[in-house]
Formats: C-alpha cells, sequence, structure tokens
C-alpha cells in the first residue's frame, strides 16, 4: 500500500473528526454548539475563543500563517503597551520586537520568548511589523496636502 501524503492524512484527519473544522471566512451558523467548539483551523482555537477576543478587542483579532506549523492569531496593541515596552533599559530592538509579539499574541498562548529564540528568525520580526502596522503605526493613506 502506498504512503499517503501529508496532504491526504489531514483530508482523512478533516473527514474523521468529530468536530467539523470551519474555513476561516465561511458564515457559521452562531446558534449550532457543534460548529462554535469547531476550529478555526486544526489545532487551533475555536470560534467561541474567537468571539471572546473580538470582544475584548473591539473586533481586531487577526491570523497570520507561516506555514502549516506557525500559525498566529494576534491583536493590536494599545498605546500605553507600546510605551512601556519602548521605555525599557538597555533593549535592542529585536528584545522590543519580541515584547511587542508576546503582548499582541492570542493563539499560541504560550508563545514567549524561548519559542522566538528556537523558532524562525524572521517570524517575530515580521509580526512585530504586522503588530505595529495594524495598532495605527501605519496611515490608510500618505499625507495629502490640502490647499
Amino acid at each position: 500500500m502506498p504512503r499517503k501524503t501529508k496532504e491526504e492524512l489531514f483530508v482523512q484527519e478533516v473527514e474523521e473528526a468529530e468536530v467539523p473544522v470551519v474555513n476561516i471566512g465561511e458564515e457559521i451558523d452562531e446558534d449550532d454548539p457543534a460548529l462554535a467548539e469547531s476550529e478555526i483551523f486544526p489545532g487551533g482555537p475555536t470560534y467561541n475563543d474567537l468571539e471572546k477576543w473580538k470582544s475584548m478587542y473591539n473586533g481586531e483579532v487577526y491570523l497570520t500563517e507561516f506555514d502549516e506549523d506557525n500559525i498566529f492569531v494576534w491583536r493590536p496593541i494599545k498605546r500605553k503597551e507600546y510605551k512601556d515596552i519602548a521605555k525599557l533599559q538597555n533593549a535592542d530592538n529585536f528584545y522590543k520586537e519580541e515584547r511587542i509579539c508576546e503582548k499582541a499574541m492570542l493563539f499560541p498562548a504560550n508563545y514567549g520568548f524561548m519559542n522566538m529564540s528556537t523558532g524562525k528568525a524572521g517570524i517575530p520580526t515580521l509580526l512585530h511589523e504586522l503588530i505595529l502596522e495594524k495598532s495605527g503605526f501605519v496611515a490608510k493613506t500618505g499625507a495629502m496636502k490640502l490647499a
């Protein structure tokens, strides 16, 4: 019997799952308890978790996927959180990037220094940039001169 590919094993796992997996962005019936407990991606948080976070953070919850092993759900940071990190003495930019990631990360809940130091080098830097962008550090439009 030939070995199954990763994709075939994933499809088999999803088909055999007791809880349905719903695609991100797909409309769900909020009254269906099975869907509320389903994961927004395999191994990820549930739709209940997502709704809780959205209510806590004014609907601003984002997902960034680097590969199947590195999927993150995060929120923008507030001005006070940013100022507290910016004030850290003797901290280089990498350290501050990592603190911003820790502050904003919702999933995985335990994503911290050890994960960042042993994981792929660019992930904290790119997440930091995305978090700052959604935290208001990038304007939708550039400066426009008004006549």
